[in-house]
């Protein structure tokens, strides 16, 4: 069949001098039938029979030279055709076979083949079942190994691999008793091996602590060494997932037990031996903490000891010293700067100038522990980040400085004293005026401002503060000096401080002394002394402070004169309770008294006299303590204030009585001619008694009413103008006379003028 198909190829090829021209019928349509000109079909016809006659006798030609054998082809055709018949019913006898046989057999196997994976899953599933058990019993085995032969990597190593096995069990082994049985000897044999761990930890690292109420010591023993057992049994740590635990503990009771109290109180920390420190901390003084310098020195020799032990590597560049770094690093920098570094900001520009060679050594400290590893490559070191904000800080330790000062200022005894103030206020400004034209309205404005405004405004009269009052202002000067020199920042903080220092003294020195301002005359006069010289000075300290501040653009207002009243009002209110209490002791004598029983008696006992006397001394006493210690103006009014309660009680207890005898009315000149006697001798010029005792005259009155005759008193009334009429009120009056004089007609008479 093959062959004929390449006969009749070969016959069917067209020689090559044979192939026929491309004829181009639409080249010769155009020629014939010219489109331009006008034509008819008859004149067109013969054109177009001569054309097709051409192509006939090409087409003869063309043929003539085809090399074309027709009957070879028609018989090789035939051949074909039978070949193909035979062909047909070769394939329809293969189908028919293949149906009635080979099928049934494909059936067959196909049946035999699904038995046979059955069959093979079967023997899979029970095979992976038993190879799970014998790994399992292998990887006991060599935990069993490991455990012999002291190497607890081994041991980890095989217990890590049968928790994976036993996490990913194949199918039906999870069903098995023996499962569970191997899960549940799993878990004990794992913390029975954590616990030897454990035990194998506490030997190479341990701490004791011995406490009381005086000191601390604490034994660290680090017994790691270079040996293959001391790696074997950080490696299985690391690998069981308990390394990091125990490191985690350490690193906690080296934070909290030694760190952080070796930084707050006084310590001591010693090498004993290559394996062994003592670390011993004071708590006598809780308050006090060690310098700057000595915290970096223990820490340095604490942290080499401990990287002497934990710098060693014992897995693919693992170090304890790396794991332990990583957990205290943040919160050792942040004991350091809180509890340590930031306590060096000095409260001074002088320190703060050469506070360079304080961060030079925390500097140098924390190339130090870098070097140990305790930070890593990359990581930032935190310990000096507290400068960013140096200038707040130095705010904060000025502030806090200049008010513990304070505050230990306002502790001082009140009783150590200094003189202050002027005699004397001047009249007339000591500096001459400005002359000039320029000068008139200025002059104008001064003048009217000088009348306006008291001089007692610019002057302190004489008398005596306590020393602490002077070492306040003092204190708040240095503020002052020390805001001019610095930032915006510090000088608003110190600007603020000075405003609480003032403040302070209002809570601290009144509570503080609070049993002697109630009791000691003395103390309450310096209390009060200290307050007017204070609130004196408050009312130009911010003009001084705004002076000094010339040039600087402030965004704050600077001022104390809202302070003024407060400090003013801080020292009259326990002036005034001191006051009360003196007037409530002169009336209790006085009403304890038979002063308090005239109406009831008609002589008086001795007590009277005696209250008399007694307030007389209690007031002498007061100016004893007072004169010299208050300005004299202020001591002045203070004992009239006394002075005239005093003389007011005695009238009163006289003015409201309906009947006195001869006997006690001659008791009651008597006891009042002893107090218009002495009472001149309490104040610095006698005759002061007469100007500011607002009863005085009163008293004279009454004294020459009880010592005198009717006729006297009409007198001395003088028909409604003389001293008694200014002196006393007619009720007052009338009722006096009637209780000193019997019913007569010339006390009538004069009861009648008397109105």
């Amino acid at each position: 069949m093959k062959e004929n198909q390449n006969s009749l190829s070969k016959k069917t090829e067209l020689k090559e001098n044979n192939i026929m021209e491309e004829y181009d019928v639409e080249s010769k349509i155009k020629i014939i039938l010219d489109c331009n000109k006008t034509w008819t079909i008859k004149e067109k016809m013969p054109l177009l029979l001569e054309e097709i006659e051409k192509l006939k006798n090409d087409m003869k030609i063309f043929l003539s030279n085809t090399d074309f054998e027709i009957p070879a082809i028609l018989d090789e055709a035939a051949s074909l055709r039978e070949e193909s018949q035979e062909l047909i019913e070769e394939m329809k006898a293969c189908q028919s076979e293949i149906e009635n046989e080979t099928m049934a057999e494909i059936l067959e196997t196909i049946e035999n083949h699904d038995k046979i994976a059955k069959e093979l899953e079967t023997v899979k599933f029970s095979w992976l079942i038993v190879y799970s058990v014998i790994q399992c019993g292998n990887y006991i085995k060599i935990y069993e190994e490991g455990k012999e032969a002291k190497s607890y990597s081994q041991s980890v190593d095989a217990l890590c691999e049968l928790l994976c096995h036993l996490n990913q069990p194949v199918e039906g082994f999870e069903k098995l008793d023996l499962y569970t049985q191997t899960k549940s000897n799993y878990q004990l044999i794992f913390d029975k091996l954590c616990q030897d761990l454990y035990d194998e930890w506490d030997k190479m690292i341990s701490h004791t602590t011995k406490s009381d109420s005086r000191k601390t010591i604490i034994i660290l023993n680090l017994s790691l060494q270079n040996t293959r057992h001391y790696f074997d049994i950080l490696n299985a740590l690391y690998k069981s997932q308990k390394l990091s635990d125990k490191c985690a503990e350490f690193a906690v009771f080296i934070l909290k037990e030694v760190i952080l109290p070796v930084i707050k109180n006084e310590s001591s920390v010693e090498c004993e031996s290559a394996e062994v420190m003592t670390v011993s901390i004071n708590h006598n003084k809780p308050c006090s903490r060690p310098n700057f310098r000595e915290t970096i020195s223990k820490m340095k020799t604490l942290l080499s000891f401990i990287n002497t032990k934990f710098g060693v590597q014992f897995t693919n560049g693992r170090t304890l010293m790396g794991m332990f770094g990583k957990l205290i690093n943040i919160d050792f920098c942040n004991f350091m700067v809180n509890e340590c570094f930031i306590r060096t900001i000095p409260n001074n520009l002088s320190d703060l100038q050469s506070y360079y060679l304080v961060t030079a050594e925390i500097q140098e400290f924390q190339r130090f522990i870098k070097q140990l590893g305790l930070y890593t490559e990359g990581e930032t070191l935190p310990l000096l980040s507290y400068m960013e904000n140096i200038d707040v800080l130095f705010a904060n330790s000025s502030s806090q400085y200049f008010l513990d000062t304070a505050r230990t200022i306002m502790l001082k005894d009140l009783n150590v004293t200094m003189s202050i103030g002027l005699e004397k206020i001047p009249e007339e400004p000591q500096e001459a005026k400005p002359a000039g034209v320029a000068y008139v309205y200025m002059e104008e404005a001064l003048d009217l401002f000088e009348k306006t405004i008291p001089n007692s405004l610019y002057y302190f009269p004489r008398c005596l503060i306590s020393c602490t009052a002077q070492e306040l202002l003092d204190l708040v000067y240095v503020m002052m000096e020390q805001a001019v020199q610095c930032s915006e920042v510090v000088s608003k903080k110190l600007y603020h401080t000075a405003r609480l220092t003032f403040e302070l003294y209002d809570a601290v020195v009144p509570y503080h002394n609070e049993n002697y301002l109630l009791t000691i005359p003395h103390f309450v006069a310096l209390f009060h002394n200290n307050c007017m010289y204070l609130a004196h000075n408050l009312q130009t300290l911010g003009d001084k402070w705004l002076n000094l501040m010339e040039g600087r653009m402030l965004d704050y207002a600077i001022g104390f004169l809202d302070l003024v009243q407060k400090i003013r009002e801080l020292g009259y209110r326990h002036l005034a309770i001191h006051m009360q209490q003196q007037r409530k002791q002169i009336l209790d004598n006085i009403r304890s008294s038979d002063l308090n029983c005239i109406v009831v008696k008609d002589v008086l006992d001795e007590n009277a006299e005696a209250a008399v006397r007694q307030c007389l001394r209690q007031l002498l006493a007061l100016k004893n303590v007072w004169i010299g210690v208050f300005p004299s103006n202020v001591f002045t009014k203070l004992i009239a204030t006394l002075v005239n309660m005093f003389v007011d009680e005695l009238i009163h207890r006289v003015c409201t009585v309906e009947d006195i005898s001869m006997e006690m009315a001659t008791q009651l000149t008597e006891m009042y001619t002893l107090v218009v006697q002495k009472a001149p001798q309490l104040f610095i010029t006698p005759t002061d008694v007469d100007k500011y005792v607002k009863s005085w005259i009163k008293l004279q009155e009454l004294i020459f009413v009880l010592s005198g005759s009717l006729k006297d008193i009409e007198n001395h009334w003088n028909e409604g103008t003389g001293p008694l009429a200014v002196h006393f009120k007619v009720d007052e009056l009338r009722s006096l006379i009637k209780a000193l004089f019997q019913n007569t007609q010339f006390r009538a008479s004069l009861l009648s003028k008397i109105k």
